[in-house]
């Protein structure tokens, strides 16, 4: 019985330490959550506004106006995903649906970059994506910064200029709130933006200097880089949103498993009790 005891005992201080685990890496969670909800709203105005002057430039311009609204009429060419996990795990099943989304939508002949380790650690390990990788962000480190997001998209500017991809689409995790989180897909280059037109403008077009196309050309850095970071901020607000969720759901589950495994403690440890007393009380019997 007392081996049973001790077994029972270690196993709810194995769980306690856990879940002092659980708790701490939650804790970390909801700061970063908060964090990266506070950087989201900041650089979504600064997004937007970058948006609406791409759109503006190319509203006011002819079909034409650049190649960057525009699919390459190459044939062969495939898109290239730039798909955006985490670094860690213990997110819940923040990554698994993002692979699950890049796998329902790839074909051949399209190419896959990964921002994350996790996603570059499962695709490469697959032989069917194996010829499909592209090294846009290999140099850069787990967590990717402004300025490294500001080097990348030159490189993928001049990737698509030079007619490798016939689109380029970033797969990330589209946050809601802090329960709900799912795959998501942006366009990033050939350029759909709408943008409404302004009443005033049907009789006083406004005029551009030097012109759309070169207006364009101009913003397009700071376009790809307000928008490939703004998806980035908001994968990481919903990769800190599913592990606080998941660590909560943990500590839910460990005190309930405490909770039964001292039921299962305090029953044994009685009944222990109870056969020793009985053992005691029967010798004495037996003495007299």
């Amino acid at each position: 019985m007392s081996v049973g005891l001790n077994k029972t005992k270690h196993r709810i201080e194995s769980i306690k330490s856990t879940q002092k685990i659980t708790k701490a890496m939650g804790m970390v969670a909801t700061v970063k959550l908060k964090r990266f909800r506070d950087a989201k709203t900041k650089n979504a105005l600064y997004e937007q506004e970058v948006a609406n002057a791409m759109a503006f430039a190319l509203a006011n311009g002819d079909s034409s106006a650049s190649h960057y609204a525009m699919e390459s009429e190459k044939e062969g060419l495939g898109t290239l995903y730039i798909v955006i996990s985490s670094n860690l795990g213990l997110c819940a099943g923040y990554n698994s649906n993002v692979f699950k989304f890049v796998e329902s939508i790839f074909k051949e002949g399209d190419k896959l970059a990964f921002i994350g380790e996790k996603a570059k650690t499962h695709f490469s390990h697959d032989p069917r994506f194996e010829n499909s990788i592209e090294p846009f962000f290999e140099e850069y480190g787990t967590d990717l910064n402004a300025d490294e997001v500001s080097k990348s998209v030159y490189k993928l500017k001049d990737a698509y200029n030079a007619e490798k991809f016939k689109r380029i689409e970033i797969v990330y995790t589209k946050y809601v709130n802090s329960l709900t989180f799912e795959p998501a897909i942006y366009t990033l280059l050939p350029l759909s933006l709408v943008r409404k037109e302004n009443e005033n403008e049907s009789y006083c077009p406004p005029l551009l200097e030097p012109g759309p196309r070169e207006m364009v050309h101009a913003l397009m850095p700071q376009y790809l880089s307000s928008a490939l970071n703004a998806k980035y901020i908001e994968s990481q607000l919903s990769e800190q949103a599913s592990r606080s969720r998941a660590m909560d759901t943990a500590n839910d589950n460990a005190d309930e498993l405490i909770r039964k495994l001292t039921i299962e403690y305090n029953k044994a440890r009685q009944g222990a009790i109870t056969q020793q007393i009985t053992e005691v009380v029967s010798g004495s019997t037996a003495a007299k």
